[in-house]
């Protein structure tokens, strides 16, 4: 009897100490969750401070580390960061903000929408790399560093010609591991949704307005498809935001900055597409456009961007590839490096960046270099020739 009673004792005391440490955990875990959601609206916050800007915010926390420090030293941060106006901190509404943050996340956690920050892992790669990049983006759905981003966008007005050229454009990309990019627009934007919808490839929205509604109305059947596929709707605007005109240049930044190159179809001499294939060519990536009629309206954008060089001419696909090198594999076999072996400025630019970093990724190295893909993939060309450096898996290489 008094072994089955130290026996009843020992259980007991099991299942007390096993209850006792569950609590403790889903404190903990609960604790956890609660500096994840502060952390958010400080995140959130720091998004919305009048006249500060994505470049001045970014600034800010690589000074004081974090969104939530530079809350909390707000009194002090003309002292402590050089340059910052004090006359420009006062004028923001710092618990505005952090009040008008708050009601955002428990907007989004009732309807299933996210934020990324730009520190976070998941933020797209190529837009961390640009200094205008926002601070946060909401998002429903998506991935957006499993596969190559790539951009389609055109004229609102396009004709059953652009429509033709995007779907077989898509369809000859479909098997190279891409997401298409574009603005969930009339035209040439939701013919590029569609083509990806139906070659099975995830297809990205980045919307002028915020993710409570979708314009144009008619799209939303689309949208709810690309959601389905693996695909997302993204914007950097908060709910109950229109979409004014001034909307649409910030919006077309996250098309252009995201993305490994933007693809232009058909294009007027003005409009949204062009200011994309601009802020592309400012953040060094490849532009391509196919060329149109000289007498037609649709096509003189595109036209205009391959007489200035500001984009690759293409007619189909595989021209992109091949540009790109998307099939080529550079040859891994070491060559004997010359000694005597004369490098251009830009060779002996890529060659300073490889002794002191590294095995470098390429996507790294265009950021390092300011060059695109495409002039990267020429130097690196001609250095493998030399014998200078040595192209390893994944795109990556390293000095010889």
């Amino acid at each position: 009897m008094a072994a089955l009673n130290r026996t009843y004792l020992e259980q007991s005391e099991i299942k007390m100490f096993i209850i006792i440490h569950q609590e403790r955990w889903k404190i903990i875990i609960y604790s956890l969750f609660l500096s994840l959601m502060q952390q958010k609206i400080y995140e959130i916050a720091l998004s919305l401070m009048n006249g500060i800007g994505p470049k001045r915010a970014k600034t800010l926390v690589s000074y004081l580390g974090s969104a939530e420090e530079v809350f909390k030293v707000r009194h002090k941060i003309d002292a402590l960061i050089p340059g910052v106006s004090k006359q420009l901190l006062k004028a923001v509404k710092w618990e505005e903000c952090l009040q008008r943050a708050e009601i955002e996340l428990e907007w989004m956690d009732k309807n299933s929408i996210d934020v990324h920050f730009y520190l976070d892992q998941n933020y797209p790669k190529k837009l961390k790399q640009c200094d205008d990049g926002p601070v946060v983006f909401y998002a429903k759905g998506g991935h957006y560093n499993k596969r190559k981003n790539i951009a389609v966008v055109g004229t609102r007005k396009c004709t059953s010609y652009g429509v033709q050229m995007t779907r077989d454009l898509i369809h000859g990309l479909k098997d190279f591991n891409v997401q298409i990019v574009s603005g969930l627009a009339f035209g040439i934007d939701i013919a590029a949704h569609k083509a990806a919808l139906e070659f099975d490839v995830p297809t990205i929205g980045v919307l002028a307005h915020g993710l409570d509604d979708l314009y144009p109305v008619g799209h939303k059947s689309t949208a709810k498809k690309m959601l389905e596929n693996g695909g997302g709707l993204i914007s950097e605007f908060m709910s109950n935001t229109v979409a004014e005109k001034e909307n649409f240049p910030k919006r077309n930044r996250i098309v252009a900055g995201m993305c490994d190159a933007t693809i232009v179809v058909e294009s007027s001499q003005k409009g949204g597409s062009l200011i994309t294939a601009g802020l592309a060519n400012d953040y060094n990536r490849d532009v391509f456009a196919f060329p149109g009629n000289a007498d037609k309206t649709s096509s003189v954008g595109c036209n205009y961007l391959i007489q200035k060089n500001r984009a690759h001419l293409i007619t189909c696909a595989q021209d992109m590839i091949d540009i790109l090198g998307w099939q080529d594999e550079l040859a891994s076999t070491p060559i004997q490096t010359d000694l005597f072996t004369s490098y251009s400025p830009e060779e002996e630019k890529i060659l300073n960046i490889l002794r002191e970093k590294g095995i470098t990724q390429i996507d790294d190295l265009c950021h390092f270099c300011a060059m695109t893909v495409s002039q990267l993939s020429v130097q690196l060309f001609n250095l493998e020739m030399k014998g200078a450096i040595r192209a390893l898996s994944g795109k990556r290489f390293e000095f010889i």
